[in-house]
């Protein structure tokens, strides 16, 4: 499983855990893929980026 995949499953699990809706979980995957630097140049980016803190 990539790095990507589980950061995802990750975010989905916490959101479910936190009992976020499902268009919410939708948006918070959304972000992940919107905000990924497909450049190759700075992967570990991705994860800074993406552990945002969305509220309800």
């Amino acid at each position: 499983m990539s790095e990507l995949e589980k950061l995802v499953r990750r975010r989905m699990q916490e959101e479910y855990a936190k009992g976020s809706s499902a268009e919410h979980i939708a948006k918070v995957v959304r972000d992940i893929f919107n905000s990924i630097d497909l450049s190759g140049r700075l992967p570990e980016a991705v994860a800074v980026r993406s552990d945002t803190r969305h509220r309800r």
